[in-house]
């Protein structure tokens, strides 16, 4: 009664464990951190404004009181000037690409960040997905070692092997105990990082039956970093250009003045003598801020094209790989049966059938190893080719 009890409940859990893309797309809709993230266009946009925007008119008032020869008079007067500066004709455009460029930044800058968070997230599922399945693998060799035991037990009960042998298995036994201790502890703290990542309210179980998949792009790779390095290449190129203004403001006036037997309109402009600052070292070093954003992308492109060559060699010989040790983990399973039954009836050494036993466990862990690394490459593989940037 009691087993059957414990197999429908273990089913129950796995049915409301929820699965990895469900769980990534909560993450993207309820993640603080992503929140926060988008905030970044909002402050480009007002930046952008900054950049645009004219500046504020001053005012300036002046009382008068008037003498002559020494003596005060009652006559007053007064003055009043407003002065506007005006940007010259071409500067708006400039600023304007800049303020779009601005803009652009922002929109690159979470696209990236979003990009890395499902990055960074399904390299977090992926450690939690390889502990679980390892400590499957470990459940099961404590099963196999447990029939060892029980088989050496009765051996040595009815005589026909020496108490050194029956110690053997269960010490195996409990290494593997304790190697089944650890890779929990591993795993619970793999699994409260992820959760932790997601920026979740609430705890869930998780399920890790999740497998990923290339995403080819049909068009030219769209990566997400070299997208914000040229977004940030195009904000020094509008910000030399508009360096290369040495004059961007003058001032119009237009003044009154009231006095005791005349009122006096001026109108007048201010304009700068570019004769110290000229603003040669700040064009410069947007100009050189420019060419290293350049450099940059064209590093980063360089290195992309064949990180992506490499992972798609990788993943093809992981493939391969992968076969031949599932093939490999069949012959050594089917091994160990043939040794287990020769064992019940006296005709295997116990050494015989703890090797072949570690060996199959071996093949199964590297299988594990196996699939982890070919789906890490491909989350590799979708994050430069742009899959993660919707």
């Amino acid at each position: 009664m009691k087993k059957l009890w414990i197999i429908p409940l273990f089913v129950t859990l796995s049915l409301s464990a929820q699965d990895f893309e469900s769980f990534k797309e909560e993450a993207l809709l309820k993640s603080p951190y992503l929140q926060a993230n988008k905030m970044a266009l909002t402050q480009a946009q007002q930046e952008s404004t900054i950049t645009t925007r004219y500046k504020n008119p001053s005012l300036g008032l002046e009382a008068s009181q008037f003498s002559q020869d020494g003596v005060s008079s009652t006559q007053s007067g007064f003055r009043v000037e407003v002065t506007q500066p005006l940007r010259l004709w071409g500067i708006g455009n400039t600023r304007e690409e800049l303020a779009n460029a601005q803009i652009l930044n922002a929109q690159q800058s979470i696209t990236l960040n979003k990009a890395a968070f499902i990055r960074d997230l399904s390299y977090r599922y992926l450690l939690y997905k390889r502990l679980t399945n390892l400590q499957t693998l470990t459940q099961e060799e404590y099963k196999i070692s447990q029939k060892i035991v029980a088989i050496s037990k009765a051996r040595f009960e009815s005589g026909t092997i020496a108490k050194v042998k029956y110690l053997q298995a269960k010490l195996d036994l409990k290494r593997i105990s304790n190697n089944m201790q650890n890779i929990e502890l591993l795993q619970t703290d793999a699994y409260y990082n992820l959760l932790a990542f997601a920026g979740l309210k609430t705890q869930r179980e998780i399920q890790t039956q999740y497998s990923f998949s290339l995403h080819k792009p049909q068009e030219k790779p769209n990566s997400p970093e070299l997208a914000y390095l040229d977004s940030q290449a195009k904000i020094a190129k509008a910000n030399a250009q508009l360096n290369a203004n040495k004059l961007e403001w003058i001032d119009l006036r237009a003044e009154f003045e009231n006095e005791p037997d005349q009122d006096i309109i001026r109108v007048g402009v201010s304009v700068p003598l570019v004769v110290f600052n000229t603003k040669t070292q700040e064009k410069k070093i947007a100009q050189l801020q420019a060419q290293t954003k350049e450099l940059l992308y064209e590093q980063k492109e360089r290195a992309n094209s064949f990180t992506l060559k490499k992972i798609l060699r990788l993943v093809n010989k992981l493939d391969a790989l992968e076969q031949s040790t599932k093939e490999l983990y069949e012959i050594q399973h089917e091994l160990l049966m043939m040794y287990e039954d020769g064992y019940k009836i006296a005709n295997i050494n116990l050494i015989e059938l703890q090797l072949i036993k570690n060996q199959m466990i071996s093949t199964k862990e590297k299988l594990i190893e196996l699939q982890i690394q070919k789906e890490r490459n491909i989350v590799q593989y979708n994050y430069i080719t742009g899959a993660y940037n919707e």
